[in-house]
Protein backbone atom coordinates (compact mmCIF):
# COMPACT_ATOMS: atom_id res chain seq x y z
CA UNK A 1 0.00 0.00 0.00
CA UNK A 2 1.33 3.46 -0.89
CA UNK A 3 -1.55 5.84 -0.08
CA UNK A 4 -5.27 5.91 0.73
CA UNK A 5 -8.08 8.47 0.51
CA UNK A 6 -11.72 8.36 1.62
CA UNK A 7 -14.60 9.56 -0.56
CA UNK A 8 -17.64 11.33 0.87
CA UNK A 9 -19.72 8.14 0.70
CA UNK A 10 -17.19 6.17 2.74
CA UNK A 11 -15.59 4.32 -0.15
CA UNK A 12 -11.81 4.00 0.12
CA UNK A 13 -9.45 4.70 -2.76
CA UNK A 14 -5.93 3.30 -2.57
CA UNK A 15 -2.72 2.93 -4.52
CA UNK A 16 -0.24 0.09 -4.17
CA UNK A 17 3.49 -0.02 -4.77
CA UNK A 18 4.26 -1.36 -8.27
CA UNK A 19 0.56 -1.62 -9.24
CA UNK A 20 -0.42 0.79 -12.04
CA UNK A 21 -4.01 1.21 -10.90
CA UNK A 22 -6.12 3.25 -8.52
CA UNK A 23 -8.47 0.86 -6.76
CA UNK A 24 -11.64 1.32 -4.73
CA UNK A 25 -12.73 -0.60 -1.65
CA UNK A 26 -16.48 -0.40 -1.02
CA UNK A 27 -18.02 -0.46 2.50
CA UNK A 28 -19.08 -4.05 1.70
CA UNK A 29 -15.50 -5.12 1.04
CA UNK A 30 -15.58 -5.31 -2.77
CA UNK A 31 -12.46 -4.11 -4.63
CA UNK A 32 -12.54 -2.70 -8.15
CA UNK A 33 -10.18 -0.75 -10.40
CA UNK A 34 -11.44 2.78 -11.05
CA UNK A 35 -8.36 4.17 -12.84
CA UNK A 36 -5.86 2.26 -14.96
CA UNK A 37 -2.73 4.39 -15.25
CA UNK A 38 -1.11 2.00 -17.77
CA UNK A 39 2.62 2.84 -18.06
CA UNK A 40 2.52 5.43 -15.24
CA UNK A 41 2.93 4.61 -11.54
CA UNK A 42 0.29 6.15 -9.23
CA UNK A 43 1.69 7.32 -5.92
CA UNK A 44 -0.10 9.84 -3.69
CA UNK A 45 -3.90 10.11 -3.79
CA UNK A 46 -6.38 12.58 -2.28
CA UNK A 47 -10.11 13.38 -2.44
CA UNK A 48 -11.02 17.06 -2.13
CA UNK A 49 -14.16 18.69 -0.71
CA UNK A 50 -15.91 18.41 -4.09
CA UNK A 51 -15.23 14.65 -4.21
CA UNK A 52 -12.69 15.10 -7.00
CA UNK A 53 -9.89 12.55 -7.04
CA UNK A 54 -6.32 13.90 -7.22
CA UNK A 55 -3.53 11.47 -8.09
CA UNK A 56 0.24 11.89 -8.28
CA UNK A 57 1.89 9.94 -11.10
CA UNK A 58 5.41 9.19 -12.24
CA UNK A 59 7.04 7.19 -15.01
CA UNK A 60 8.39 3.65 -14.57
CA UNK A 61 11.90 3.05 -13.27
CA UNK A 62 13.86 4.52 -10.37
CA UNK A 63 12.42 7.77 -9.00
CA UNK A 64 15.72 9.67 -9.00
CA UNK A 65 17.47 11.49 -10.49
CA UNK A 66 14.84 13.66 -12.16
CA UNK A 67 15.86 14.66 -15.69
CA UNK A 68 14.37 16.42 -18.73
CA UNK A 69 12.47 13.36 -19.92
CA UNK A 70 11.08 12.48 -16.51
CA UNK A 71 7.27 12.66 -16.28
CA UNK A 72 5.93 13.81 -12.91
CA UNK A 73 2.28 14.82 -12.86
CA UNK A 74 -0.63 15.52 -10.56
CA UNK A 75 -3.96 14.75 -12.25
CA UNK A 76 -7.40 15.93 -11.14
CA UNK A 77 -10.34 13.64 -11.92
CA UNK A 78 -14.04 14.22 -11.46
CA UNK A 79 -16.23 11.96 -9.34
CA UNK A 80 -16.82 10.03 -12.59
CA UNK A 81 -13.03 9.43 -12.88
CA UNK A 82 -12.76 11.50 -16.06
CA UNK A 83 -9.68 13.71 -16.20
CA UNK A 84 -10.23 17.44 -15.60
CA UNK A 85 -6.75 18.90 -15.15
CA UNK A 86 -3.10 17.95 -15.51
CA UNK A 87 -0.57 19.74 -13.30
CA UNK A 88 2.98 19.21 -14.51
CA UNK A 89 4.95 22.34 -15.45
CA UNK A 90 4.85 26.03 -14.55
CA UNK A 91 4.36 28.85 -17.06
CA UNK A 92 8.09 28.74 -17.88
CA UNK A 93 8.00 25.02 -18.61
CA UNK A 94 9.78 23.96 -15.41
CA UNK A 95 8.62 20.82 -13.65
CA UNK A 96 6.39 21.56 -10.69
CA UNK A 97 7.09 18.28 -8.91
CA UNK A 98 9.89 15.75 -8.43
CA UNK A 99 8.09 12.98 -6.54
CA UNK A 100 4.58 13.48 -5.19
CA UNK A 101 4.66 11.89 -1.74
CA UNK A 102 1.42 13.31 -0.30
CA UNK A 103 -1.42 15.57 -1.48
CA UNK A 104 -3.93 17.78 0.35
CA UNK A 105 -6.25 20.65 -0.67
CA UNK A 106 -7.66 23.70 1.09
CA UNK A 107 -11.13 25.28 0.98
CA UNK A 108 -10.32 26.90 -2.39
CA UNK A 109 -9.01 23.60 -3.79
CA UNK A 110 -5.43 24.85 -3.89
CA UNK A 111 -3.31 21.69 -4.15
CA UNK A 112 -0.54 21.17 -1.56
CA UNK A 113 2.06 18.53 -2.35
CA UNK A 114 4.86 17.07 -0.27
CA UNK A 115 7.47 16.86 -3.00
CA UNK A 116 10.35 14.48 -2.35
CA UNK A 117 13.58 15.63 -4.01
CA UNK A 118 16.05 12.75 -3.66
CA UNK A 119 16.68 9.27 -2.31
CA UNK A 120 17.53 10.74 1.10
CA UNK A 121 13.91 11.98 1.33
CA UNK A 122 14.82 15.66 1.45
CA UNK A 123 11.77 17.57 0.30
CA UNK A 124 9.63 20.65 0.14
CA UNK A 125 5.99 21.70 0.08
CA UNK A 126 4.68 22.91 -3.29
CA UNK A 127 1.29 24.60 -3.65
CA UNK A 128 -0.44 25.20 -6.99
CA UNK A 129 -3.94 26.19 -7.99
CA UNK A 130 -5.96 23.85 -10.17
CA UNK A 131 -4.68 25.64 -13.29
CA UNK A 132 -1.07 24.93 -12.36
CA UNK A 133 -0.19 28.43 -11.15
CA UNK A 134 2.48 28.21 -8.47
CA UNK A 135 1.30 29.58 -5.10
CA UNK A 136 4.22 28.75 -2.81
CA UNK A 137 7.29 26.60 -2.28
CA UNK A 138 8.34 25.95 1.33
CA UNK A 139 11.73 24.36 1.96
CA UNK A 140 11.87 24.58 5.74
CA UNK A 141 12.77 27.25 8.26
CA UNK A 142 16.36 27.62 7.06
CA UNK A 143 17.57 26.46 3.68
CA UNK A 144 20.81 25.26 5.30
CA UNK A 145 18.89 22.80 7.53
CA UNK A 146 17.59 19.42 6.43
CA UNK A 147 13.85 19.33 5.77
CA UNK A 148 12.24 15.93 5.25
CA UNK A 149 8.48 16.51 5.24
CA UNK A 150 6.38 13.36 5.40
CA UNK A 151 2.95 14.37 6.68
CA UNK A 152 0.66 17.25 5.72
CA UNK A 153 -2.83 18.44 6.50
CA UNK A 154 -4.84 21.66 6.09
CA UNK A 155 -6.88 23.21 8.90
CA UNK A 156 -10.43 24.61 8.51
CA UNK A 157 -8.87 28.10 8.41
CA UNK A 158 -6.56 27.00 5.55
CA UNK A 159 -3.37 26.93 7.56
CA UNK A 160 -0.98 24.17 6.51
CA UNK A 161 0.54 21.78 9.04
CA UNK A 162 3.60 19.79 7.95
CA UNK A 163 5.44 17.14 9.95
CA UNK A 164 9.20 16.68 9.67
CA UNK A 165 9.95 13.36 11.35
CA UNK A 166 13.69 13.76 10.81
CA UNK A 167 13.74 16.82 13.08
CA UNK A 168 10.75 15.85 15.24
CA UNK A 169 8.89 19.03 14.37
CA UNK A 170 5.63 20.48 13.10
CA UNK A 171 5.67 23.50 10.77
CA UNK A 172 2.48 25.59 10.65
CA UNK A 173 2.16 27.95 7.66
CA UNK A 174 -0.48 30.27 6.35
CA UNK A 175 -1.37 30.28 2.63
CA UNK A 176 1.10 33.14 2.04
CA UNK A 177 4.01 30.95 3.21
CA UNK A 178 4.46 32.77 6.52
CA UNK A 179 5.61 30.42 9.27
CA UNK A 180 3.11 30.79 12.12
CA UNK A 181 4.62 28.24 14.47
CA UNK A 182 7.43 25.72 14.70
CA UNK A 183 6.79 23.06 17.34
CA UNK A 184 9.49 20.54 18.28
CA UNK A 185 7.10 17.78 19.27
CA UNK A 186 9.72 15.12 19.96
CA UNK A 187 11.49 17.34 22.50
CA UNK A 188 8.50 19.23 23.91
CA UNK A 189 5.72 16.62 23.74
CA UNK A 190 7.63 13.30 23.52
CA UNK A 191 5.90 12.45 20.23
CA UNK A 192 8.26 10.52 17.98
CA UNK A 193 8.22 10.12 14.19
CA UNK A 194 4.83 11.58 13.20
CA UNK A 195 4.48 10.35 9.62
CA UNK A 196 0.81 11.14 8.96
CA UNK A 197 -1.44 14.04 9.95
CA UNK A 198 -5.16 14.78 9.72
CA UNK A 199 -7.78 17.11 11.19
CA UNK A 200 -10.79 15.33 12.69
CA UNK A 201 -14.43 16.46 12.51
CA UNK A 202 -14.03 18.49 15.71
CA UNK A 203 -10.94 20.34 14.47
CA UNK A 204 -8.33 18.41 16.45
CA UNK A 205 -4.97 17.55 14.91
CA UNK A 206 -4.28 13.82 14.86
CA UNK A 207 -0.76 12.44 14.38
CA UNK A 208 0.17 8.88 13.47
Amino acid sequence: MFDVAIKSDGEILFTEIDVNKVQLLSPLGAVETVLDTFHMKPVAIHVNKDNEVIVGLREQGPPFPVHNFTVRQVLIFGNDYLRKNTLEVDKKGNKLFSYTFSIRTDSSNVVYVIDCLDNEENGRVVAVDRNGRLKLIYTGLNESDTFKPDGITVTPSDNIVVSDAENGSLHVLNPKEHLLRLQFISKDLSIENPHSLCIDSEGYLLMF
